[in-house]
């Protein structure tokens, strides 16, 4: 590996993923790993160029998970089920950029008697 690519393995566990800075540990899958789960605020949904309209019927949220891609078994795909702290969602999209997977998930909650698991 490149020292370039050496610091930015080095930053992105001691910067961004850094349990006392961004990161929280959260089972992915599976994996108890440290990684930001952020869910877009009702601003940043709206101001999307496509209307999000997968909730249809139903209420429910998008949630984001940033972590490295080796903390990982194996990396997410498009369409497929995953387990967020035990929670069922759906993967939108998955990129990695250098290292670093951004998942977008989406988890839908019945409008009857459904309660959204996360405050």
């Amino acid at each position: 590996m490149s020292a370039f690519g050496e610091q930015i393995a080095r930053d992105m566990q001691q910067v961004f993923l850094n349990g006392g800075e961004f990161a929280e540990t959260h089972d992915l899958n599976g994996a108890k790993c440290r990684c930001v789960v952020q869910s877009p605020t009702a601003r940043e949904q709206f101001t999307q160029k496509e209307p999000n309209n997968r909730f249809d019927g139903i209420s429910g949220r998008v949630i984001i998970v940033h972590v490295a891609k080796d903390s990982l078994p194996e990396v997410p795909r498009e369409g497929n089920t995953f387990l967020l702290d035990g929670e069922n969602t759906i993967v939108d999209t998955v990129v990695d950029d250098i290292g670093m997977l951004s998942i977008t998930l989406h988890q839908n909650v019945g409008a009857i008697g459904g309660e959204t698991p996360w405050p």
